[in-house]
């Protein structure tokens, strides 16, 4: 069954983005991903002329207070000032596409900066194949092997800290069994969750890095065999 909420946030969705579609024909599709005393974030997926894009909406009673105090109006400012800020410095995160208010309630559409690149006409990121003007003398290109393999190597060892950190919090609430690759529930992310959610939906924002850690390790696998002089994938 649709609730009432989900039908705004359809109606938001369609007249943001200009699409055909009707409030009941799409309110099936929000996710509810977070959902407080006077504000909430939801998500969901719509067919594009890009392909599957992902999408998040903000929504907020304005005149409402939280337990700490804040209105929901007060919530909105700061929410919209993060998404434009990010923007503006092009920080990882979601993108504003839209916001609006009506009555005593305010909502904002985001999404991931590729669909945002996409939808907005934005030229996309520059693609790494390099041209003769781009390449660097071999001692300059061998420096930078170096070093971003150096840093990467710290950066994978501390994200896997964090990593499992974040696995222990979740295990520790009980949706967690030990050595589980699932949550027992869906979880209701906060925040940062959701911000890293929505980053990591998009494959184009770790595209790089599952290029580099691809060649890697198909690298690491072939120089272990030819040192051993045999076949290592049986």
């Amino acid at each position: 069954m649709t609730d009432d909420l989900s039908l705004k946030i359809a109606a938001f969705v369609i007249q943001a983005l200009d699409l055909g579609d009707e409030p009941t024909a799409l309110a099936p599709e929000v996710v509810a991903l977070k959902r407080d005393l006077n504000a909430g974030i939801s998500s969901l997926e719509l067919d594009s002329s890009i392909g599957p894009a992902a999408f998040l909406v903000y929504h907020y009673l304005l005149d409402v207070l939280d337990a700490e105090g804040r209105s929901g109006r007060d919530l909105f400012d700061a929410d919209l000032a993060t998404l434009e800020r990010a923007a503006t410095h092009d920080s990882p995160g979601p993108r504003i596409l839209a916001h609006a208010t009506a009555g005593d309630e305010a909502y904002v559409l985001a999404t991931t900066p590729a669909t945002h690149r996409a939808l907005t006409g934005a030229p996309p990121l520059a693609d790494l194949e390099a041209t003769a003007a781009d390449l660097l003398p071999g001692a300059e290109t061998a420096e930078t092997r170096r070093t971003a393999a150096a840093d990467l190597l710290r950066l994978l060892r501390e994200a896997d800290g964090l990593a499992a950190a974040w696995l222990r919090a979740i295990q520790a609430e009980g949706r967690l069994a030990a050595g589980d690759t699932g949550a027992a529930d869906l979880l209701a992310f906060n925040e940062d969750e959701t911000a890293l959610a929505l980053f990591l939906l998009d494959d184009r924002s770790i595209g790089n890095l599952l290029r580099a850690l691809n060649l890697l390790i198909s690298s690491a696998r072939q120089q272990a065999t030819d040192a051993l002089g045999g076949d290592q994938s049986r």
